[in-house]
């Protein structure tokens, strides 16, 4: 029987951090996931920027990417598994077609290459990769939720990465994301998980919550050096309510502005792979602002920045509305005060 070769493409922010987390650390009795070219959290984006040549990333570590896939070849020599290698990173690359003969090559035989590619509802995903791109030192994304979502959203829709899927010779089978309760278990079984071997699923890579957000969006526009994010980093985990599941900050005029392309990938998604995402609710969208109490918790957090966390403070209090006037930001206060009960 032909062997596979399962390229797990995600994109980012549809379950990839679980669903690696459980391959990277699984025992090869199913698949075989080369624990070669792997990043921390799992992923083989070390074997793939050091294919492309890419070494901006600071997580980065330069290797010689015909010694990691000639690794990759002589354990997948060993076994008679099909063989997985998952990152996000490949999901835009033009030369997806070289990379998947490169670990043919490498492994000495065909193998079926079959693309797994997951979609997740545009507005979900959006605030979702916007926290995601706040919270990563790498990205430092500076701009508000509504700025993020109106400028180039054809980066947030699927149909320009999966038209060049389909224009390869690899199998492309698009699964959603949706229910998310089961999505992780899903892929896990097209990859050939039998239910009973699939382990409990941890959260990985959890969004930053409301006040944290906001405090790291204004460190991205300000903080300069590694050592002052380090130093940010470390206050930011005294915030209360540091981590907690992505809302959706996004205003009605943003929102307007993208639907059509959105619905226009919804039909896309339908029509050719028979996928049909559940729609957005916007009902629970709220103003991308803090109360007075969320900024006192960031003040009192930042106490060991002394004068240097004036500006951030600054900044942040840009986005507090008073009780009492909602049009009004409050003047930030340095001291330490308790929080209103």
């Amino acid at each position: 029987m032909t062997r596979r070769l399962y390229l797990h493409l995600g994109p980012a922010k549809t379950g990839t951090s679980a669903i690696q987390h459980v391959l990277s650390g699984h025992d090869g009795s199913v698949v075989l996931y080369p624990r070669i070219g792997l990043w921390s959290d799992g992923s083989h984006h070390n074997l793939v920027l050091n294919y492309f040549g890419e070494y901006t990333r600071p997580e980065m570590v330069r290797e010689d990417a015909g010694g990691l896939l000639e690794q990759i070849g002589e354990m997948a020599r060993r076994s008679d598994r099909d063989l997985v290698i998952s990152s996000e990173i490949l999901a835009g690359r033009r030369t997806l077609d070289e990379f998947a003969a490169a670990l043919q090559k490498a492994v000495g035989c065909d193998l079926r290459v079959v693309l797994l590619f997951v979609v997740r509802e545009h507005f979900e995903r959006a605030a979702s990769l916007y926290n995601q791109r706040v919270k990563d030192a790498a990205t430092s994304e500076r701009r508000d939720p509504d700025d993020f979502l109106i400028e180039n959203p054809e980066r947030l829709c699927y149909a320009h990465q999966l038209r060049r899927l389909q224009r390869t010779d690899f199998d492309l089978r698009v699964l959603s994301y949706h229910p998310a309760e089961d999505c992780i278990t899903r892929c896990l079984q097209f990859l050939g998980f039998p239910v009973e071997q699939i382990p409990e699923l941890p959260r990985r890579n959890i969004s930053l919550g409301r006040t944290a957000l906001v405090a790291t969006l204004a460190a991205n526009r300000l903080v300069e050096t590694p050592q002052d994010r380090s130093r940010f980093n470390e206050a930011l985990s005294r915030i209360p309510g540091r981590f907690a599941p992505s809302e959706m900050f996004f205003g009605k005029d943003a929102v307007a502005r993208v639907r059509p392309m959105f619905a226009a990938d919804r039909k896309y998604l339908r029509r050719e792979f028979g996928v049909k995402l559940p729609r957005a609710d916007l009902s629970n969208a709220s103003p991308f602002t803090l109360s007075e109490n969320d900024f006192a918790d960031i003040a009192s957090a930042m106490a060991s920045y002394a004068d240097d966390r004036r500006p951030i403070l600054d900044m942040v209090a840009h986005y507090v509305r008073h009780a009492n006037n909602p049009s009004e930001p409050p003047e930030p206060e340095l001291a330490d005060k308790p929080r209103e009960a």
